[in-house]
């Protein structure tokens, strides 16, 4: 009974998850092969819907049907100002880093080649160094046990954004980008690797490592690398170079997911380092 327990620990708090990602990257690759007659507007909306569903209400749905202890997957959330003081002090060493795509950019490289993604992955692996220093004297929660349903208003900002997309997009695009890049995009992102995933995993691994008295364990370094598999994964072919930097990436918004308690302050700093993307993507 013991050695049947002990397999079903493994099937759903490590397998479970990396099958979840390979379903959501087939959706992903095969969303655009729907054969409908998609003008630019409604394809774009198709593509925020897509997302909102398979990385917002899919990973809510599979930790509020299989898990008794949510608290533990960081959808309760602290008191919005103490979550904003921590992305903002993260934001403080990990914004200025964005600098270095103009940096690489004017070097006639990319963040989707090796130089350009291999100097990329050094800036942000220095931010990983960094950012434990500038935030050790803001306050650190294991766990948020206490329920709360603010998780709610972010979902529904979410299913907001997809209406505004539908009938502003063709107009006034960058207001429905910005909503995307928050609420869909950071909120969507974070809830699937660094709540669904890296909690689940931190279950079977548990926590044997820490900076300061922020406790972490193979959860943060594993969720991270499938955060990396699938941003070189989500298109064809992968460009594995851009995997190495967003890996970096999201050690950082991993350490902050451990040291919140939640996944509110990652949500917060990943739409921060994600909002200059809405003037230079389409």
């Amino acid at each position: 009974m013991k050695d049947l327990n002990k397999k079903r620990h493994i099937v759903k708090a490590l397998l479970f998850p990396i099958l979840v990602l390979v379903l959501i990257l087939f959706v992903f690759l095969n969303v655009k092969h729907i054969p409908l007659d998609f003008n630019e507007k409604d394809d774009i909306v198709l593509r925020y819907f897509v997302k909102f569903i398979m990385t917002i209400i899919f990973p809510l749905a599979l930790i509020h049907l299989f898990y008794k202890n949510k608290g533990d997957f960081g959808i309760y959330f602290p008191k919005f100002s103490e979550a904003f003081k921590l992305s903002i002090r993260a934001y403080a060493i990990g914004g200025p880093a964005g600098i270095t795509f103009l940096l690489i950019g004017m070097l006639g490289w990319g963040f989707a080649d090796w130089p350009g993604s291999l100097t990329l992955t050094i800036v942000y692996l220095l931010v990983f160094y960094f950012v434990p220093k500038v935030t050790s004297k803001l306050p650190t929660r294991a766990t948020i046990t206490t329920a709360n349903n603010q998780i709610n208003g972010f979902v529904i900002f979410g299913m907001l954004t997809l209406v505004i997309a539908y009938f502003t997009y063709a107009y006034i695009p960058v207001v429905s980008k910005i909503l995307y890049y928050i609420f869909i995009v950071g909120l969507g992102e974070e809830l699937l690797f660094r709540g669904y995933m890296q909690s689940s995993f931190n279950s079977y691994f548990g926590k044997s490592f820490h900076i300061g008295n922020v406790k972490f364990g193979w959860g943060l370094f594993l969720a991270a690398i499938l955060f990396g598999a699938m941003h070189a994964l989500v298109v064809v072919p992968p460009l594995w170079p851009w995997a190495l930097f967003t890996f970096a990436i999201g050690l950082t918004l991993g350490f902050i997911r451990e040291k919140d308690g939640s996944i509110l302050s990652a949500v917060l700093l990943h739409a921060l380092f994600d909002l200059p993307l809405v003037f230079f993507t389409p």
